[in-house]
């Protein structure tokens, strides 16, 4: 009979608890996971090219979308770019820093409750790094070999 009793408040705090969590998650979680797919949301028919200079550059925001930011003098004004992943960058040779020329192929998208100019290519000079996918989807670094072929990472998959 005790077990019954002990059962059925575990029963009951369980799904209250659910209920808690539940609400939570769709008042604050689902749009930030929503927004974060940016990748869903992004169209190659609607990119711009925008150029500027450098007014900073940070290879590890805590400004969402987390990674690399450039904050970029334009014409216009001053537009915060997500340039995906800094270890990209770095792989591609291409040293950004306050006060250098480029520009960045990308668009505007919706990011949770604001919106964020997502980099697809960033041009600096003769070089140029695609950061992301066609699709939007950031990309990463991938390790090549002195013959030319990918290195697969070691380990399970």
């Amino acid at each position: 009979m005790k077990i019954d009793k002990w059962m059925g408040s575990a029963s009951a705090i369980g799904a209250v608890l659910a209920l808690v969590l539940g609400v939570a998650a769709r008042g604050q979680q689902i749009p930030q996971i929503a927004g974060h797919r940016s990748g869903a949301a992004y169209d190659v028919a609607r990119e711009i090219v925008i150029s500027g200079k450098i007014a900073q550059y940070s290879s590890a925001s805590t400004t969402p979308p987390l990674g690399a930011h450039i904050s970029l003098q334009t014409a216009s004004g001053t537009i915060d770019v997500h340039a995906g992943n800094a270890k990209l960058i770095q792989a591609s040779n291409i040293s950004l820093q306050a006060g250098d020329s480029v520009s960045i192929t990308g668009e505007t998208v919706a990011f949770g409750n604001n919106s964020v100019f997502v980099a697809r290519i960033i041009q600096k000079g003769s070089q140029s790094v695609a950061v992301r996918s066609k699709n939007g989807v950031p990309l990463l670094p991938t390790a090549v070999g002195a013959n030319g072929k990918i290195i697969s990472p070691a380990g399970a998959r």
